[in-house]
């Protein structure tokens, strides 16, 4: 597998007893799902009445449309870790509207996930009454998207496996990867506290949007040498 065939090049101590894969089956998606809720939010985790909806929203499109992409860190045959992504995005997004977002707005629509938050923020930004903020920000550097930085991806690390490296090295792999395949470039989405690990990881700031008076959505992107 071309993820286990990278892993030897990269070895550490903080790395020690840890492997890297694709996710294996349903039982390895289910664990990214909860991985997903318990990391959200700068680790602060969703709650119960939003882990339904929240990890749909956020994991389903990967599973379906991209599962070649999504890798995996694994701690004693468990996920500890994982990153989602895509060598191009633009046509990821046009699939995942159609293939991915339609559906589920139906469903909400319908009466599915009736106590979560999200899904009724989901359905307003969706008929244009909400505000989208990732919207907004892709706009602002939609040229990046389709020429530089088509690449995309999101991480998040189990709370109780943080501090290791994991992270660090998910990204490294798809980076080589997507090197491999000779994408140009990578960008990805977050909040203000993980802007400067990405830096050092030699990512730039692409835009940023406000979320509140104090807090701003930020675009990186990193150009693949």
């Amino acid at each position: 597998r071309a993820v286990a065939e990278n892993t030897d090049r990269a070895a550490d101590k903080a790395l020690d007893g840890y492997t890297f894969d694709h996710p294996r089956g349903p039982e390895d998606w289910e664990a990214v799902r909860g991985i997903c809720c318990r990391a959200a939010e700068s680790g602060k985790g969703v709650g119960a009445t939003r882990q339904e909806f929240f990890a749909e929203y956020w994991v389903r499109s990967y599973e379906r449309l991209a599962p070649e992409w999504t890798m995996v860190a694994l701690h004693e045959g468990k996920v500890a870790g994982y990153l989602c992504g895509c060598p191009a995005t633009a046509r990821f997004v046009l699939a995942r509207h159609f293939l991915i977002r339609w559906p589920l707005f139906i469903r909400v629509c319908l009466g599915a996930y009736p106590a979560s938050p999200d899904a009724a923020a989901f359905v307003q930004r969706f008929i244009g009454l909400g505000r989208d903020l990732n919207r907004r920000l892709a706009l602002k550097f939609l040229a990046g998207i389709l020429t530089l930085y088509p690449a995309h991806l999101h991480v998040n690390v189990d709370p109780g496996h943080q501090g290791r490296g994991l992270g660090k090295r998910l990204m490294e792999l798809f980076a080589m990867r997507l090197r491999r395949n000779r994408v140009p470039g990578l960008h990805l989405v977050c909040g203000h506290g993980p802007v400067g690990f990405y830096q050092s990881l030699g990512f730039t700031e692409l835009a940023s949007v406000a979320i509140t008076p104090s807090s701003r959505l930020h675009a990186m992107g990193l150009v693949l040498g």
